[in-house]
């Protein structure tokens, strides 16, 4: 894991974005009638926006450990969504693929090479134009 930036400017601007994102909070749990919920919230927030503009230094423990959920929730996040791609979009071609008995690879045709002639195409200065 790569050692997060720790100056006074990162750890501001992460003191502010907590306080934004805790004060939304706060404002969706007002507008549900959790008003003890939203007084929470805003207490929080105004300790982030304080801590962030006034002494950004003492964010630094939080900032550390915020970063480190947040490489366990991103190593957890890709695998998860790339067993989800597996199983719900490869898996189902290739057994649709076996079922219909298509052979991409052209592996059925026993040939001493699998190169594919090309076609000869004109490869003079007017061939780069308008490739599309």
């Amino acid at each position: 894991m790569e050692k997060p930036g720790l100056d006074k400017s990162a750890l501001r601007k992460f003191g502010v974005t907590m306080a934004s994102v805790f004060l939304v909070i706060s404002i969706l749990f007002f507008f549900r009638h959790k008003y003890n919920a939203a007084v929470n919230s805003l207490a929080v927030s105004c300790v982030f926006i304080f801590m962030g503009l006034i002494s950004p230094v003492l964010l630094r423990p939080v900032y550390i450990a915020w970063m480190r959920f947040a490489f366990i929730l991103g190593w957890i996040n890709t695998r998860v969504i790339l067993v989800i791609v597996f199983y719900l979009v490869f898996t189902p071609i290739g057994l649709l693929m076996r079922l219909f008995r298509v052979d991409l690879l052209e592996r059925k045709n026993k040939a001493d090479s699998y190169w594919k002639k090309k076609e000869k195409t004109d490869s003079g200065p007017l061939g780069y134009e308008r490739r599309f």
